[in-house]
């Protein structure tokens, strides 16, 4: 799916880029596997801590507290912020729980995939099993965004 994404990027001559919570660098690894991938991908941020979304990834801490970490708005600014800060036509955001423990009060494999499209902007809930391990849930949450992605580049 990565090299069908990558092939569209450039053919339709858009960019990509991500900021990642959850998936801590899957989404770009995998689009980076791709031969031609550093004509289409600048670039990605790792935002794993609070401090990192709130500093580097310039999102409001307002939000964080008001909605809590893993939601449906912090996916949406972290999509906002890194389009602004990379330049690209699409962004891609992840946020959510991987586990081992509830966070907030919010079950294991609960997940944020946000995707802004030009100024076109969408958020995709996924409530994975709880009892996948974490790297199972970070993948099928990669795998989702790569096929959300391919259904709008397409």
């Amino acid at each position: 799916m990565e090299k069908e994404i990558v092939a569209l990027l450039l053919k339709h001559n858009l960019t990509l880029a991500s900021y990642e919570s959850i998936t801590g660098g899957l989404f770009a690894n995998t689009i980076t596997n791709v031969p031609n991938a550093s004509k289409v991908f600048p670039g990605g941020l790792i935002t794993y801590s609070n401090h990192v979304k709130t500093k580097n990834g310039k999102v409001s801490k307002k939000i964080i507290q008001k909605y809590g970490v893993v939601s449906s708005q912090v996916a949406t600014a972290m999509a906002e912020k890194c389009q602004n800060q990379f330049k690209t036509d699409i962004a891609v955001s992840f946020t959510g729980n991987a586990g081992p423990t509830a966070l907030d009060n919010l079950p294991i494999g609960l997940v944020f995939i946000g995707i802004k499209y030009h100024s076109t902007l969408l958020v995709e809930k996924l409530l994975l099993n709880s009892h996948l391990d974490r790297i199972t849930i970070k993948k099928l949450a990669v795998e989702k965004a790569l096929s959300i992605l391919l259904e709008i580049i397409k």
